[in-house]
């Protein structure tokens, strides 16, 4: 068990970086003039806004967000300091907090500057940004394009036959650690993170934070010192664990200078050697990859032919520093190869965790809507060549025999992943499953949830042929318990036998203080989804096939979506409403690997004309739509 002085230096450590950081991010801010010009840009791109959140066709949303993109593009032709200093002010006087206004602004501006220069605002990427973002535009239709393989596919091609034996594996997913994390502190304040003492006034304290967390917080270290500490219970062994990213917190707005956001991952990962390489502790390789908060700023991946803004201050944009403190944080996890290929191949990797078994450590922020750099110059089909990549590889265990598991940040058939970039992803499934790929698994969404993949996007039992497990995330933002998953997995076939989240009841964190969080068992899947609909022998996995069967008694059973609702959200004690729309759509998400299957947007048919616009829609009634929350970008809160 760690002592709690090596809890404390971890925080006094992150303290010190955090107490430079606003002086040395001031130094690289331009200077800013307000004048007429300056005043007649803020008042046209205040006015593109207003018409923006007062339409509500989808015709004049889509028209409005493509005035305003237009309008924004215009100032970032003149001046970096004016395009800046214009966006925080219209977007203080919108409404918006004032220090993340400022702060996410100032960090992610110049790239948004430097890409809406380089696109076509009234094409296709202006488009993407309209309905990828605020879903004020329909989602343009995919770029067609028919990925080349080193051979056919084999005809019925299978997986082999379960083994019998069985692996334990376990999977982590968005820590999000706050070492700014104060108890005390207050838990109800009004930013989009609270339990931090910039954000408390201490003589008018509503909620103080717990010791072990709020559920409007970010990850305390005593929390997920508490998780690492349950989780040798669990079992007696793990084959090897996986971490689908995300290990800063949601600061989107104060991520700069770079080697703040680089303490914390530095520190969070000599925490986990402490654990994972431990006797007696969780003692196991674990296989971490990287999330949209591991970069500073959030969100931002060039791609390698990304053009970075000139000047030496603006270098850490190209997240070198990023690939290679992951190199040197999971180096005793990943061999001297992956750790090479995680600095030169953008931060994906491949390893060999046991005999039989690949694991392709995606990068997967090449997809991520939020990423500015997807759209520059209209975007790649292939960034950085990762689909080749992969292709190579698992021709390679196709040829070889072996099994592959994929783990990525974001999932494919996520709806903060781009269209295009998830419809040729969903081809090399197609290619590679059943008989390859075993498994798939990510994170990002902080719920617990699933996508499954169809032959030819067929949505049948019998055409089901992956999964992909999106893991429940240990923090506990927004309203959510921590928690973390466990597989039983074939030891030969390496499908999932079983599935078993864990969770802490942070509803009951009075009644912690003197023996620590509850964790317990929340449910199997096995168990909890089995029914006459869905039908599993002794021996079988949760197979495609067996899950499509799952969706269909969500769709027929009342009892049996309540169910799988309560679970995606960690039995959250304050679970929205969810209505036969909502029912619908979340049944749709299951069974879209990619993206465009989704039915939660509004699609580029050409009979949009007496739509109501989806943006409207979610600004005028929140509540009704909370279930769609996109809780990983921090600020949707």
């Amino acid at each position: 068990m760690l002592t709690h002085s090596l809890k404390w230096l971890l925080l006094g450590a992150l303290a010190a970086q955090h107490s430079v950081a606003e002086p040395l991010f001031r130094q690289q801010t331009p200077d800013i003039t307000i004048n007429s010009f300056h005043t007649a840009q803020e008042a046209a791109v205040l006015k593109a806004t207003t018409d923006l959140l007062a339409a509500e066709s989808l015709v004049a949303s889509c028209s409005s967000c493509i005035s305003l993109l237009q309008v924004v593009k215009n100032l970032a032709i003149i001046s970096e300091s004016l395009f800046l200093s214009t966006l925080i002010s219209v977007c203080k006087r919108s409404g918006f907090d004032p220090i993340v206004c400022e702060g996410t602004i100032r960090e992610q501006g110049p790239v948004l500057r430097h890409v809406l220069r380089t696109i076509n605002v009234s094409g296709k990427e202006g488009h993407i940004i309209c309905a990828a973002t605020i879903d004020s535009c329909p989602y343009p239709v995919v770029d067609q394009w028919n990925l080349t393989f080193p051979s056919p596919k084999p005809v019925n091609a299978q997986p082999p036959a379960p083994s019998g034996q069985e692996i334990t594996v376990l999977h982590l997913s968005d820590w999000h650690v706050d070492p700014f994390y104060e108890t005390g502190a207050e838990a109800a304040c009004d930013k989009p993170i609270c339990c931090r003492p910039e954000f408390t006034n201490y003589e008018n304290i509503t909620q103080p934070a717990s010791i072990w967390g709020a559920y409007t917080c970010d990850t305390p270290i005593t929390l997920l010192e508490s998780m690492l500490e349950y989780i040798p219970s669990v079992t007696d062994k793990y084959a090897f664990a996986i971490l689908t990213g995300d290990v800063p917190p949601h600061e989107v707005w104060s991520t700069l200078p770079y080697n703040k956001t680089q303490g914390i991952e530095t520190l969070s990962y000599d925490l986990l050697h402490a654990h994972f390489d431990t006797p007696g502790l969780i003692d196991t390789k674990l296989y971490p990859v990287v999330g949209n908060h591991e970069a500073a700023p959030t969100n931002l991946f060039p791609h390698n032919v990304s053009k970075i803004p000139k000047g030496d201050d603006n270098q850490f944009l190209n997240l070198t520093w990023l690939y290679e403190t992951m190199s040197d944080s999971w180096s005793g996890w990943l061999d001297t190869e992956a750790t090479f290929d995680l600095v030169h191949n953008s931060g994906s990797y491949i390893a060999y965790p046991t005999d039989g078994l690949v694991i392709i450590g995606l990068n997967t922020m090449f997809c991520y809507t939020l990423n500015w750099w997807n759209l520059e110059g209209g975007g790649e089909k292939d960034p950085n060549g990762i689909f080749q990549w992969m292709i190579h590889y698992l021709q390679k265990a196709e040829d070889e025999g072996k099994r592959v598991w994929i783990i990525g940040h974001i999932a494919p058939g996520d709806n903060t992943c781009l269209h295009d970039y998830s419809n040729y992803y969903y081809q090399i499934v197609e290619r590679y499953a059943p008989h390859v790929i075993a498994g798939q698994f990510f994170g990002h969404t902080h719920r617990d949830e699933l996508e499954i993949f169809y032959e030819n996007a067929t949505q049948k039992a019998g055409k089901a042929i992956s999964t992909a497990y999106l893991a429940p995330s240990m923090t506990p933002f927004s309203m959510m318990n921590p928690g973390f998953r466990v597989y039983k997995i074939d030891a030969v076939t390496f499908e999932v036998m079983d599935s078993l989240t864990y969770v802490a009841d942070l509803d009951q964190v009075d009644e912690w203080d003197e023996t620590g969080p509850n964790w317990h068992l929340e449910y199997s899947a096995r168990e909890a989804y089995s029914s006459s609909e869905a039908t599993l022998g002794h021996k079988e996995p949760l197979s495609p096939a067996w899950w499509h069967n799952v969706t269909k008694s969500f769709e027929e059973s009342d009892s049996m979506f309540e169910k799988y609702y309560n679970f995606r959200s960690k039995s959250s004690p304050d679970l929205p409403e969810c209505d036969q729309a909502c029912r619908t759509n979340l049944i749709c998400g299951i069974r879209a690997g990619k993206s465009e299957l989704r039915c939660d947007y509004q699609r580029d048919d050409g009979n949009q004309t007496s739509q109501v616009s989806l943006f409207s829609e979610r600004q005028r009634n929140p509540e009704k739509y909370a279930y769609m929350k996109d809780l990983c970008s921090g600020l949707d809160h």
